[in-house]
């Protein structure tokens, strides 16, 4: 071994203990007002009482924690499924040889690179009831208008077709970065054995870059479920509660002056995503060994 490489432990010992002073800490000492009556009327720390787990228990008989926790997972699902697939689609073709597909590379990423608050503000537009792009391409066809906004299923597609479009571009650059490191030798000797362009695609280059599929699949989950900004932007987690995620019902219930029960909110999404980690460990470590 050369030791010449090896870097001294203080150079992973200091992040450590940076990371676990400004996130770890305080991170987990922030969980402990889940199991006391801190609010709005009670900010001082001498005022609060522990009430042990009746936050917990009051949020989980909340009628809006069902609907937050819903709509996280349909915004999840929704964001990993669409943005993976279209990504894989988008660096399929953007990794041949065409005109232009430099130019197209740029176009597609461009919505990546917008902050959240732009892309709410150009789909508010897009999706108003009165003059929106959505319901004009509607009307064209001979159809009624619809109020996205005023409703939960119209309101949570406006939302993820919004978030799939600022993330498409991200997923279709990882895609056809791994698309590019797969060996040319490998698309020729199937090609010689008589593989379609589908079956080399599907048999071959599929397989060979799991772990960037796996990579996108990560990032969209992780991000969809900490939806946050965009909704608030669109509808706030409107008409009444039914757009809402976790993210938009911690700050509801902060905003409230109800600080404990939106700690306790925190707290039980944070169980949440402990078990979707986990499961997706293990899902994800199988689908790699089988491809």
């Amino acid at each position: 071994m050369n030791r010449n490489k090896v870097y001294p432990k203080y150079m992973v010992w200091a992040p450590l203990i940076i990371f676990c002073i400004f996130f770890v800490v305080p991170s987990t000492v922030g969980y402990f007002y889940a199991f006391t009556d801190w609010s709005a009327t009670r900010a001082k720390f001498s005022d609060i009482s522990f009430v042990g787990i009746s936050n917990i228990r009051e949020m989980l008989v909340n009628r809006n924690v069902p609907i937050a926790l819903v709509n996280t997972f349909i915004y999840a699902i929704a964001k990993t499924v669409i943005v993976t697939v279209l990504g894989l689609w988008l660096a399929y073709i953007l990794n041949r040889e065409i005109r232009g597909k430099n130019a197209l590379r740029a176009i597609y990423f461009l919505p990546s690179v917008l902050a959240t608050l732009v892309v709410g503000l150009i789909f508010s537009a897009v999706f108003q009831t009165r003059g929106g792009a959505a319901n004009s391409l509607l009307e064209l066809f001979g159809m009624s208008r619809v109020q996205w906004f005023g409703s939960r299923w119209t309101g949570v597609f406006a939302i993820s077709f919004a978030e799939v479009w600022r993330n498409v571009g991200y997923a279709m650059v990882i895609s056809l970065a791994g698309m590019q490191s797969v060996s040319a030798d490998y698309m020729e000797a199937a090609s010689i054995d008589g593989a379609t362009n589908w079956q080399v695609y599907w048999h071959v280059t599929l397989p060979l870059i799991m772990p960037t599929v796996n990579v996108n699949i990560l990032f969209s989950l992780i991000y969809g479920l900490k939806m946050f900004d965009l909704i608030y932007v669109m509808t706030g987690g409107g008409p009444g509660n039914s757009t809402e995620s976790f993210g938009t019902l911690m700050m509801n219930e902060m905003g409230a002056g109800r600080y404990a029960n939106s700690v306790a909110v925190n707290l039980i999404f944070t169980i949440i995503l402990v078990i979707v980690a986990i499961a997706y460990k293990k899902f994800s470590q199988r689908w790699e060994h089988m491809s």
